[in-house]
C-alpha cells in the first residue's frame, strides 16, 4: 500500500493533502511510523467527514 512509498522517521510528520474522508490519514496514523499526521482538504465537508471517522476510532484518539 502507499505506506511502501514512505521512509519511516521517528518524531516525523507526515502531511496528506487533498485528504478526502481521511483514508490514508488514518491508515498513517495507525501505522505508528509517524509521530503525527495531518490531515489537510480544501473542502469543508472532507474534513468533517475525516473529523467523524477519527473520533469514532478511539485507537487514533489515544495516539
Amino acid at each position: 500500500m502507499a505506506m511502501e512509498c514512505f521512509k519511516s522517521v521517528e518524531g516525523g510528520l507526515l502531511v496528506d493533502t487533498s485528504c478526502g474522508r481521511g483514508l490514508f490519514s488514518r491508515n498513517f496514523a495507525t501505522y505508528g511510523s509517524f509521530s503525527s499526521v495531518i490531515a489537510l482538504d480544501f473542502f469543508e465537508n472532507m474534513l468533517l467527514q475525516c473529523y467523524d471517522f477519527i473520533k469514532k476510532d478511539t485507537t487514533l484518539l489515544n495516539k
